[in-house]
């Protein structure tokens, strides 16, 4: 079971990449309109330079827009902002505390795109990031764009290992129309796609998700690039706990609509490369416990016991070394990291205990 979403998965994507890719090219005529959305909470520190930032952008002025929501700061958040609207900046105040996919939601009410862009207010984009997130767009059949979030530290972390691999995953399911959600921090969807019948759960993976559901393609374009800070795992930790447990239950009503929508395949990949993944550090419990069992009734020289074994001793090694092991010996370290932080994430979500409103973190 550990390797059926590890594993087999990738390798059936890759299959299918290569009988079903789309090989058609198509142009704009013109450029559409596109909306730049930022919610940010208490981002005084970031949130200037991340407008500078979106002004720059390598797209038609006359066709470009950019919307920032306050959720309720109470540092100087919203007068920075304010005092970019003279360059155009459209500026939409919550006085109550909504959470980003809620101000989403209503940055997308007053938007004039075709095109949606999403963002964060700690990310920075490459001059081209805008043009790139739209160009595949000129296929009809694109519904949204998911772009290449980069690891902004030089360490390697366990959120670098894992970018690492979802993008690879992200590659072989682009090839198909198929990528699996999107990247908060940079990622577009036609407008007429984006209704969410819940603001509340209008999040990346959501969003992504509900445009295949409506029968169109989800693609990922690497050039599309934005750099952002990277969490150290300690808080990374924390944050796949938080992602878990609220995608959890995003999981299971996107596999309800994709059955009722009569979209198995997409219901398949819900079950195997979530649903599943994230219930891995279960199975790699059990795995553990198995191999002790098959030791002591077999034979203690049993080769599942000393691989389980020996995995697990380089994990506790990097932990007691204070991660501080070659990035070469780290992943055993990290996999239980992720399996951990999962299935933690899955408890909460089991107890209804999922948070939905984000707070300002440590940048």
């Amino acid at each position: 079971m550990i390797l059926l979403p590890i594993a087999v998965y990738p390798f059936i994507m890759f299959l299918l990449g290569l009988l079903f890719t789309r090989r058609e090219e198509f142009s704009f005529d013109e450029y559409p309109v596109v909306s730049v959305m930022v919610a940010a909470r208490n981002e005084e520190k970031c949130i200037g330079e991340r407008i500078r930032n979106l002004i720059s952008q390598d797209y038609p002025q006359d066709r470009f827009e950019i919307l920032i929501a306050s959720d309720m700061s109470t540092d100087k958040t919203d007068e920075i902002i304010e005092s970019f609207e003279k360059n155009g900046i459209r500026f939409l105040r919550s006085e109550t505390q909504l959470g980003k996919s809620v101000l989403m939601v209503k940055l997308s009410k007053i938007a004039r795109g075709e095109i949606l862009v999403f963002s964060d207010a700690n990310t920075q984009f490459r001059p081209d990031t805008v043009r790139e997130l739209v160009e595949p767009f000129a296929d009809p059949a694109v519904g949204c764009v998911d772009g290449s979030r980069r690891n902004s530290l030089n360490s390697v972390t366990c959120e670098s290992i894992y970018w690492r691999y979802e993008q690879m995953l992200k590659v072989l399911g682009s090839r198909i129309g198929a990528v699996l959600g999107a990247t908060g921090a940079v990622y577009a969807v036609r407008s007429k796609l984006y209704n969410p019948t819940d603001p509340a759960r209008a999040d990346d993976f959501e969003t992504a998700v509900s445009t295949r559901i409506q029968g169109y393609r989800c693609i990922y374009n690497r050039r599309a690039i934005a750099a952002e800070p990277t969490p150290d795992n300690s808080t990374q930790y924390q944050r796949l706990v938080r992602i878990v447990s609220w995608m959890m239950g995003s999981a299971f009503s996107l596999f309800g609509k994709a059955i009722k929508g009569k979209r198995y395949g997409l219901a398949l990949q819900l079950i195997v490369h979530k649903i599943l993944r994230w219930n891995m550090g279960l199975f790699a419990i059990i795995a553990t416990i198995a191999s002790i069992l098959l030791a002591i009734c077999d034979s203690p020289t049993n080769v599942l016991f000393i691989s389980v074994i020996v995995f697990n001793l380089i994990a506790f090694a990097d932990k007691v070394a204070g991660n501080r092991m070659p990035s070469s010996l780290r992943l055993p370290y990290f996999f239980w990291l992720m399996c951990l932080a999962s299935l933690s994430g899955v408890a909460k979500a089991v107890a209804f205990q999922a948070t939905a409103v984000w707070d300002h973190s440590k940048r």
